[in-house]
């Protein structure tokens, strides 16, 4: 068995990697994300490394693959932000506005204070009052899960 954390999808080659080991090898491979919500934005193509159903970013063959399955002629060769370079960026002026939902700041890099307040329009998508709340300039409620037809899968899918 090899299990792989979120770490790996953020390091260049090491998904592919991890990949030619488990099929080398016979083993089973589990990924555990940091969150629970990570399994769909892994499926998703949420987490910037990672296209969707985990694909890699970096390679050519899943991008063309995606591209086609979207109907495009190609997808862009770099990678997404994670949070802590969205903050930074934000912070830096080089966005203008952030999305914020479901986070506590405790959840965020230790500056993410500052960031949120130098950003010039953040809009806070959350189920109650949170520590965003004082930095939104628009907050928008959003029904929790419980309240919401669909399915929810554990991190084994």
């Amino acid at each position: 068995m090899i299990v792989v954390g979120e770490r790996a999808a953020l390091s260049p080659g090491a998904q592919s990697a991890v990949g030619s080991l488990a099929e080398s090898t016979g083993a089973k491979l589990a990924w555990i994300p940091r969150r629970a919500g990570e399994r769909g934005a892994v499926e998703a193509g949420a987490i910037p490394a990672l296209l969707p159903g985990g694909l890699s970013a970096n390679s050519g063959e899943a991008r063309a693959a995606v591209a086609a399955a979207w109907s495009v002629d190609e997808l862009p060769a770099t990678s997404g932000r994670d949070a802590a370079t969205i903050l930074d960026a934000a912070r830096d002026g080089q966005l203008s506005g952030l999305i914020v939902g479901g986070v506590e700041l405790t959840d965020l890099p230790a500056d993410a204070k500052r960031s949120l307040r130098r950003a010039p329009f953040v809009v806070s998508l959350e189920v109650r009052r949170t520590d965003v709340h004082e930095f939104a300039d628009v907050v928008f409620p959003v029904a929790p899960a419980v309240e919401k037809a669909g399915t929810i899968v554990n991190w084994e899918g």
